[in-house]
């Protein structure tokens, strides 16, 4: 057969009649190549052709395990004891919270190596154990474990549900990607709830001693409760919410107990793999993570419940001034941003297939837009259109002039739960539409003809409530840039100075409100305190105007650059077409208008905070019934503005003419401390 081995080869030469060998042709362009010249065809680009080269290098081969890394194989029937269980449990916990924290679920949910052997513990397809040590059962496994695991992966496709609705953003505040395996998407939650029963039944009936068997079935009572939380429909039983919620609190505190630290030896820490992504699909790359103490997951874990009363309240108070106030004030008092899964809830609840807060109209958001923010009912407004419309064919507009205000009204309610920058951005976007709006409503009213004053009046209101709407945004958009710390030195006396213009404007439009609101109504005790509120912020913002002024040391050419760079959301060209949306951000009259400003003798910076710190205090003793449930918040808003005013009145000059000898490097902006107002280095 040796004759016969060049027609050997032939038969390895591998697609038959429809290929043809074209080796000859890759050899001689090989010749014709420079040495260490590369071609690469289209879509496989240098880095592929590294990666391919790279085996064996941890930092590109996901799949390389290190001699550090190398564990035991994990077998899920290997008998556990009670507190291992309990233990395992425990750390589910912690897994769940480092999802919602924006850890992927291959680094954090499924690393719990039990999520991957459902079917190797289910105790149908599993004979009966022969000889089996009562201190470590196997149904500890089949039973137990299996049920907390069932209810831990339907806690997280019931999120997951809520999460894909795309009010909050994959990547950017959570992780979707699932890596194939499943979150039970086929299995009813109500069995899974009985799954957790029957697993307390097993251990009640067991001979564990009682303190063993309260731990672990409480354990299982939270992973239901918590089950329950994810089902509930907080629109239909406010009432039981509460009862459910405090259940689960009542649960948590409890399981908190402390209890005895496992073994270094224990087969329980071999369920807990976080090198497991390396052994699933992925589209990202692979870091791995450690999940937190036990005792943070608990403080996560009850921060996570206890945010399902914020929600109770927000659905208990259907009034846009509540909400507004309720995701504004936590911005304000710079708390920690709520997990994604209650931000999408929140906007889920508030706006969801064409209803507000699951039973009002659209036209709701529309009545209360106007009654909460002017003061005068929907139904008083267009009695004043009627009686002032001279041709009926005019009343048509109003059609369009709602459906513009539910299409800008809900969005921004909703962005309240943004995420901070994703907040700031739409608040940039919210200005010019709020500024259409504005546009529309002025020339809208142009075309009446009212019969009398009080008419009138009415009728010059309305646009008014537009014109508050994006001057409120203004203001956030500015004091959030210092709260995201996004301002240079240099930028910051620009940044109070045009907040105190717009300030300005604000109060402006708040006075002329209140001469024709009725008093001691919500809208008019609102509009009240933010008059004083405003002009308290403008004397801070005036002051720290002069104090930060020697940060500028650019050519006013740089200055106007990154001016126009910074507040671009006032320079669109859509603007130039609509009325004038004061004050125009003009920064040639920002020189003359400072040098005027620090030439003025009779202004005392520290009094201006004083004075400003004496208004902060006497509105922190209001009420607020009109804000509900988040009256306590902007008690300390306004308290935290004062002690900000209060810190930096000692060191302020007590005249401009000592601004020379002002120290500026003391002042540090912290926003941990106060989100706007500088305080004062030690």
């Amino acid at each position: 057969m040796a004759g016969y081995s060049g027609f050997d080869d032939w038969f390895e030469m591998p697609g038959g009649d429809d290929f043809v060998d074209v080796s000859d042709v890759l050899v001689a362009g090989a010749r014709d190549m420079e040495p260490e010249e590369v071609l690469l065809m289209d879509g496989f680009t240098l880095m592929d052709a590294m990666s391919a080269f790279e085996i064996g290098e941890p930092r590109l081969d996901s799949g390389m395990i290190l001699e550090e890394q190398r564990r035991p194989p994990f077998d899920p029937l290997t008998p556990l004891l009670p507190e291992e269980v309990c233990w395992i449990l425990d750390r589910s916990f912690a897994c769940e919270m480092e999802w919602h924290a924006g850890k992927t679920l291959s680094q954090s949910v499924f690393t719990l190596l039990f999520v991957h052997h459902l079917p190797d513990i289910n105790p149908e397809y599993l004979p009966p154990e022969e000889d089996e040590d009562p201190t470590r059962p196997r149904w500890l496994i089949t039973v137990v474990i299996r049920a907390a695991i069932l209810g831990l992966l339907k806690c997280c496709d019931l999120a997951w549900r809520e999460l894909s609705k795309n009010r909050v953003h994959d990547v950017e505040d959570w992780q979707g990607e699932k890596c194939d395996v499943s979150l039970l998407e086929g299995i009813n939650a109500e069995v899974v709830s009985r799954i957790l029963d029957m697993a307390c039944d097993w251990l009640r009936q067991s001979e564990f001693p009682e303190t063993q068997v309260a731990a672990l079935c409480d354990r299982l009572l939270l992973r239901k409760a918590i089950l329950q939380l994810y089902r509930y429909n907080f629109l239909s039983d406010t009432a039981q919410a509460r009862v459910e919620i405090a259940a689960s609190l009542g649960l948590l505190h409890r399981v908190r107990a402390p209890r005895p630290e496992i073994s270094s030896e224990s087969p329980a820490l071999l369920a807990m793999d976080p090198y497991i992504a390396r052994r699933l699909p992925n589209f990202m790359p692979i870091r791995v993570t450690e999940l937190p103490s036990q005792n943070k997951t608990w403080d996560m874990l009850q921060g996570f419940i206890e945010y399902w009363q914020e929600v109770v309240h927000l659905v208990t108070s259907p009034s846009l001034l509540e909400w507004e106030a309720a995701g504004s004030l936590r911005f304000a008092l710079r708390r920690s941003v709520p997990p994604p899964f209650h931000r999408s809830l929140v906007q889920s609840l508030f706006f969801d297939r064409n209803m507000v807060f699951g039973s009002q109209q659209l036209v709701w958001l529309v009545e209360h837009f106007y009654e909460e923010t002017i003061g005068i009912p929907y139904t008083t407004i267009l009695k004043a259109i009627e009686r002032s419309t001279p041709q009926p064919e005019l009343a048509s507009m109003r059609d369009v002039i709602e459906r513009r205000i539910i299409k800008i009204i809900i969005p921004h309610v909703r962005s309240n739960w943004f995420n901070p920058p994703r907040r700031r951005r739409h608040l940039m976007k919210d200005v010019l539409q709020w500024h259409q709006l504005y546009d529309v409503l002025l020339k809208d009213i142009e075309h009446y003809e009212p019969p009398d004053e009080p008419t009138a009046r009415i009728l010059r209101a309305i646009p008014q409530a537009a014109q508050l709407r994006r001057l409120l945004t203004s203001r956030e958009i500015i004091l959030s840039g210092f709260q995201q710390e996004l301002y240079a030195p240099e930028e910051k006396p620009i940044a109070y100075w045009y907040l105190t213009r717009i300030l300005d404007v604000h109060i402006g439009c708040i006075e002329d409100l209140l001469s024709i609101i009725t008093n001691d109504t919500p809208t008019y005790n609102e509009l009240a305190f933010q008059a004083e509120h405003l002009s308290a912020l403008q004397m801070v913002s005036t002051t720290l105007v002069a104090l930060t002024a020697s940060y500028i040391t650019s050519p006013w050419h740089r200055i106007s650059l990154n001016f126009l760079r910074r507040y671009k959301w006032v320079f669109k060209a859509e603007f130039d077409l609509l009325a004038p949306a004061e004050p125009v951000p003009d920064l040639l009259t920002f020189p003359n208008a400072l040098k005027e400003f620090l030439l003025d003798e009779l202004y005392s910076p520290s009094a201006s905070l004083q004075l400003a710190r004496d208004i902060f205090s006497r509105l922190a003793e209001s009420s607020f019934d009109w804000v509900g449930h988040w009256a306590t918040d902007r008690r300390e808003y306004l308290r935290n503005l004062a002690d900000a005013c209060n810190r930096l009145e000692h060191v302020a000059p007590a005249s401009l003419r000592e601004l020379a000898t002002f120290n500026l490097a003391a002042l540090k902006w912290i926003p941990d401390v106060h989100p706007w107002v500088p305080t004062v280095a030690s």
